[in-house]
């Protein structure tokens, strides 16, 4: 009688499939483990990586802009605030920068520049003799008059306030301290001797940089143009610049932002410092040239 060699296979034990199933959990805790510790991991190195770029793009961006300081900026019949009367609540001395202690989110600073800071919008189309009241340029599309786009700079050598535009014939005072319209002190030939329009005209503008907290709770560095356009974000999660002039008085030859610090997006529940906030500073001493004169 032949009996099958099937029957007499023996299954395994409840123990021995306890046994299995426990290594199996051990070894599924343990890859779940690694997992989500090199996960937290790489999330931390993401927020650092982005909070170090947030702050360094920031950095550069006003740096930037502050190397532009001062230039086009009146140095005669000042203080500054015969020129620039167009920014609500800030009042400009003898330079192009002002500085607001503490007048941001948490205690940071407010900075202000002014220059011509985007370079020439148009050029004269007709000479200019010394004593005018009047220029022609080849297009007043990007000037106003009395506004927040009206102190002008011809050349680099002489500035101006706009009163009145008709076409692109503009009126002008050089000298806003006094009362009716003052005419050039220097006369401009406006072409070369291959006809080249060569007398550029550049618009004064002032920049505002604040740190700002946003409705969410999150706190962006804002940029404003002050063209009645509002603060526009630069950079986020920016939570502190401070601000001081160089030298300490006297004519402000620079500005020192220390620190300019950003921080993660999110909290690390590992991490103690700052309420769970990682940080980044960073200093810089800007010194424009068009400042001291």
């Amino acid at each position: 009688m032949h009996i099958s060699s099937i029957d007499n296979e023996r299954g395994f034990t409840l123990v021995e499939l306890l046994v299995t199933l426990a290594i199996l959990l051990i070894v599924v805790a343990a890859l779940s483990s690694t997992f989500t510790f090199q996960q937290k991991t790489y999330d931390a190195q993401q927020q650092v990586s982005e909070m170090i770029q947030n702050g360094r793009a920031a950095m550069d961006l006003m740096t930037g802009e502050i190397m532009m300081s001062g230039y086009g900026v009146a140095t005669k019949h000042l203080p500054l605030s015969n020129w620039i009367t167009w920014v609500s609540g800030v009042t400009f001395g003898n330079d192009p920068i002002v500085i607001e202690d503490g007048a941001g989110a948490l205690g940071s600073d407010i900075l202000h520049v002014a220059g011509c800071l985007d370079g020439p919008v148009t050029t004269l189309a007709a000479d200019a003799p010394k004593g005018a009241t009047s220029i022609t340029v080849d297009s007043a599309a990007d000037i106003n008059a009395n506004d927040d786009k009206s102190n002008i700079c011809i050349n680099g050598l002489e500035s101006a306030i706009v009163t009145a535009i008709s076409g692109n014939t503009l009126t002008i005072d050089t000298d806003p301290s006094a009362s009716g319209n003052q005419g050039l002190s220097n006369s401009f030939t406006h072409d070369d001797a291959s006809g080249n329009h060569i007398v550029e005209i550049c618009v004064v503008k002032v920049i505002s940089y604040e740190i700002v907290q946003d409705d969410d709770g999150s706190y962006t560095l804002k940029r404003d143009e002050n063209l009645d356009a509002g603060r526009q974000p630069m950079a986020e999660n920016i939570v502190d610049m401070q601000i001081t002039q160089v030298p300490a008085s006297g004519d402000i030859m620079g500005v020192e932002i220390n620190p300019l610090t950003s921080r993660t997006d999110k909290k690390d529940p590992g991490y103690a410092q700052n309420g769970g906030y990682r940080t980044y500073d960073l200093r810089s001493i800007i010194t424009p040239p068009n400042l001291g004169f």
